[in-house]
């Protein structure tokens, strides 16, 4: 019986329970006619008690008497278990009642009847799907498929599981599958799109795109959806065509803006990603995010004032905005104006997710206006609330290093490294902190691990090439450390630890030439001009020997060693 004929049965029930008269089955009164048989009782039947609680849990239910009513459609059950309509509006109660578990059990039940029940096994795929099964889901969405193979949602739902299972190539299989029975389907074909898109089928994903967009121009989603497709593939001028083209059709589109001025910063075009911002405020003036890109980008292009303004006038109209507090600081600390920025960092409140990015800029500010002890304090203050961000640590170590306290430099240092082993910025400090501390060997070994994790990091490779220099060793393996260095970070102090490393390698030309372009652009390091002095010597140029070990003494007039070789030079005849 259908749950609909199941209700009106069950009222009909209510009715005779209540001693109410029962219309006939054509509408009209009881008409008074002759009895044909005797009276027989039918309350006692299975089908009239399941009726009976059928009815009292749909009272009981429209009463809010949940947990009643479940206990009543179980009675029910009890007197009719064949009906699969029971189980089903039971199953959606338990859905509704956020017990899934309860839910998915009376569906494996109608199934132990009823195996290959379409319904039940769409049911239970999509509840084991909603509970992150997807392996579960698959089998009961391809014995539902079984069933009805035309049924394009089911095969589409199907092929999501599948990605979510990882067996992508199965995904495929099902869409293709899908698109050979429905060519026409929409769906099926936005949905290979992406999919192609995800596996970085680019090509393919395009290709997908273009057909729905000729198929089905009015389509929106496809226009965005290709755009992102060129913007991720950083094609900038595709993506602005797609944009532009989705936007002459929504012109009141605000987040097709957004997308269009994400694409002109991504080209470097400023001024034209601002006016897309400029005008999406414009027409909403409380699109809070667009306000924020554009102080973003003010703060891009070093117009600190700018950025300031955007800012403050952002925080006027939504004064909770953490975010807009942290960045107006950076604005006010980039121009050194660090009483304003600092009331900006110490208004963000402590259980913001930007809490101890602001304790580090306090931190700095403190430490450039001489105030070293309250910074250590509040970061000492900080660290003992619980684990904190790595900057914390980073720059409390930096403190300590200003203060002289090498040992409390490196027990911070250590501590954090410790909780965030990857942290490169907290490694590389670490590093240096141990070559201050002269543990020259244990420098170099965090060093070379910092390298592994980031083979891009120029101070990193320079270290490691200048440590090996000096010692005169490992010298093929510094040459080729510097050569990286310079090449991702053409710094003059990088400049000065390739030409020492071409010195040891005996390539005293090339050595020449690189450090003296390096002295050009560090005329006050002693330790440049001292190596351009020993590459003179090395060829014979004494008079230019002199000259460079004369201009590093001067820099550094302390370096004995130094004094004793531009003595012995001088005496030389």
């Amino acid at each position: 019986m259908s749950s609909s004929g199941f209700a009106r049965f069950a009222m009909l029930l209510v009715l005779l329970l209540c001693g109410c008269v029962v219309p006939d089955v054509q509408g009209g009164a009881a008409q008074d006619a002759p009895r044909a048989a005797p009276y027989v009782s039918r309350l006692n039947l299975p089908e009239s008690n399941a009726l009976f609680h059928y009815a009292r849990a749909r009272l009981l239910l429209a009463e809010g008497q949940h947990d009643a009513a479940v206990a009543a459609y179980l009675q029910a059950m009890t007197f009719d278990a064949e009906n699969e309509d029971l189980r089903f509006e039971l199953a959606e109660i338990y859905i509704a009642l956020d017990q899934p578990q309860q839910a998915m059990r009376m569906v494996e039940d109608i199934l132990i009847r009823h195996p290959d029940s379409l319904r039940a096994n769409l049911t239970l795929g999509n509840a084991y799907f909603g509970n992150r099964q997807p392996e579960k889901a698959i089998f009961h969405f391809r014995k539902a498929l079984a069933q009805a193979p035309d049924r394009e949602q089911l095969r589409l739902h199907l092929a999501i599981a599948l990605v979510r299972n990882g067996e992508i190539d199965q995904a495929f299989i099902e869409l293709k599958e899908l698109l050979a029975r429905q060519p026409e389907s929409i769906p099926g074909r936005l949905a290979i799109a992406r999919l192609y898109r995800e596996t970085g089928l680019f090509v393919l994903a395009e290709e997908q795109y273009r057909r729905l967009i000729e198929r089905e121009p009015e389509l929106d989603q496809v226009y965005l959806e290709l755009g992102l497709l060129y913007e991720e593939q950083k094609d900038w001028p595709r993506a602005l065509e797609v944009f532009n083209e989705a936007l002459t059709r929504r012109p009141g589109d605000l987040s097709l803006r957004h997308h269009i001025a994400r694409i002109y910063v991504g080209m470097e075009r400023f001024a034209e990603a601002l006016t897309e911002l400029n005008t999406i405020v414009e027409l909403n003036p409380d699109d809070f995010d667009a306000r924020r890109k554009i102080g973003l980008l003010f703060l891009e292009q070093q117009r600190w004032e700018d950025a300031v303004r955007v800012f403050s006038e952002l925080l006027s109209l939504k004064g909770d905005m953490d975010p807009a507090r942290y960045y107006l600081g950076m604005a006010f600390e980039r121009q050194e104006k660090w009483a304003p920025a600092l009331e900006a960092f110490l208004g963000i409140a402590s259980d913001s997710a930007l809490y101890d990015d602001a304790l580090s800029h306090i931190g700095y500010i403190y430490l450039q206006n001489g105030r070293n002890a309250e910074a250590i304090q509040l970061l000492e203050q900080r660290m003992a609330q619980g684990q904190s961000r790595p900057q914390i640590y980073y720059y409390l170590a930096s403190l300590y290093l200003s203060d002289g306290s090498l040992d409390k430099a490196l027990d911070v240092s250590e501590k954090g490294t410790a909780l965030y082993p990857g942290h490169i910025d907290l490694l590389y400090q670490k590093g240096l902190i141990l070559e201050r501390s002269e543990r020259h060997a244990e420098a170099v070994k965090v060093m070379r691990s910092l390298v592994t994790l980031d083979d891009e990091h120029a101070e990193s490779l320079n270290f490691l090439a200048y440590a090996y220099a000096v010692n005169n060793s490992n010298l093929d393996e510094a040459l080729v450390f510097a050569e990286r260095a310079i090449a991702l970070k053409p710094l003059p102090h990088i400049m000065d630890t390739l030409g020492w490393v071409y010195f040891r390698l005996g390539r005293l030309f090339e050595a020449l030439q690189v450090i003296r372009e390096a002295s050009f652009k560090l005329p006050n390091d002693a330790v440049v001009f001292e190596h351009l002095g020993e590459i003179h010597l090395a060829l014979n140029n004494q008079a230019d020997a002199l000259e460079a070990f004369t201009r590093a003494l001067d820099l550094d007039p302390d370096n004995v060693a130094l004094r004793e070789k531009l003595d012995s030079l001088v005496k030389q005849p």
